[in-house]
């Protein structure tokens, strides 16, 4: 759609509120259904149908983008708005009535909830029904007597107000469930540790920290020894086991603003902030003979063995690139030796 293409204004005043559903928007008591004033405000709606959608494309319209505004679907809207009014304007006589245009609204509805691809606010969204809204209310009240509008003014204020505590109530559950996914997708499922893309998450944020406050950090990168061996003599679930047994050491070990990731398979990550080499030495020092004291009273039946490497900002690097690829080297040479040691990077040299 040319935005030149809608010109029609109306005196209607936005206010941004919430819907609170097709069957509700004007229902009034029982006493009161198919009443002469609910008659003549869902005729009142239907003759302003063309006036109540050409003012609220216009208006929405105007607040979107260009992302948005490139994908508007204009076909779509233009084809269903009708029956959407017709729809709402039948609800208005009879509130339980099940109208021929459900299928209608709830397309129009769906489309509404998508409009915004620049800015898909929970917000936005719910202007965009509150506007929709408001026009009705007003095309349904414009034909009655100042008596008349009363009557409808009680639900329309009410709905105001119920409008308010829904859309907080909206703003506070996608907040909560928000916050769960976005733990969820930062989690490894077996050990409850940190996942690969949080890792890389906290991995640019400590550069990003030096970079601004000169504050220096360290990496270890854990591999646990055998893991494969330990799968293939003794089973999946001793391997889970034994990975399960490392993460609970690194959570004990670690402090609070530490960062203990598995990174895949065998392969853990301790993010260390403000933690300069010879500190960081020290604990994976720790952590390794915890994890060859858990081996000895197992008896090889629970975990092997935990080779360390270690690389530190700026010592080593300052970039992500740099560290990542001298964090993965760090541990080759504990390994050379058998494992269950910790190795700086500097002490491997590329040929």
């Amino acid at each position: 759609m040319n935005r030149g293409e809608v010109t029609e204004r109306t005196d209607y005043v936005e206010e941004p509120l919430a819907d609170t559903g097709a069957g509700r928007l004007l229902s009034q008591p029982e006493s009161e259904t198919n009443s002469p004033v609910l008659n003549k405000a869902s005729a009142s709606l239907k003759n302003r149908e063309t006036q109540v959608i050409k003012a609220w494309l216009q208006r929405v319209i105007d607040s979107l983008g260009l992302p948005s505004l490139q994908e508007f679907p204009t076909s779509e809207l233009t084809t269903g708005f009708p029956g959407v009014i017709q729809g709402m304007a039948g609800s208005i006589q009879d509130p339980e009535a099940n109208n021929a245009s459900q299928a209608v609204i709830s397309e129009i509805s769906g489309l509404l909830a998508t409009l915004r691809k620049d800015d898909a606010s929970l917000n936005k969204v719910i202007d965009d029904y509150s506007l929709l809204k408001r026009l009705m209310l007003e095309a349904a009240a414009a034909d009655l007597r100042s008596s008349d509008r009363v009557v409808l003014g009680i639900s329309q204020n009410l709905d105001y107000g119920f409008n308010y505590l829904m859309k907080e109530g909206l703003k506070a559950y996608i907040d909560q469930h928000s916050s769960e996914l976005r733990q969820l997708a930062d989690t490894d499922a077996l050990t409850g540790l940190y996942n690969v893309r949080y890792f890389r998450h906290q991995l640019h944020q400590n550069l990003e920290m030096f970079k601004r406050y000169q504050i220096p950090f360290s990496l270890l990168m854990l591999d646990l020894d055998g893991l494969k061996q330990l799968n293939h003599v003794r089973g999946q679930q001793a391997g889970d086991r034994a990975l399960k047994h490392l993460a609970a050491i690194l959570s004990d070990e670690k402090r609070d603003t530490d960062v203990a990731v598995r990174y895949g398979g065998d392969e853990f990550f301790l993010v260390l902030p403000g933690t300069p080499g010879g500190d960081a030495e020290r604990l994976a020092y720790r952590i390794v003979r915890r994890v060859r004291q858990l081996n000895i009273r197992s008896g090889g039946l629970d975990i092997t063995g935990v080779s360390v490497g270690l690389v530190s900002c700026p010592a080593n690097g300052a970039d992500v690139g740099t560290l990542r690829t001298k964090a993965d080297r760090a541990p080759y040479p504990a390994k050379a030796i058998g494992g269950a040691s910790v190795a700086f990077y500097q002490e491997f040299r590329e040929a």
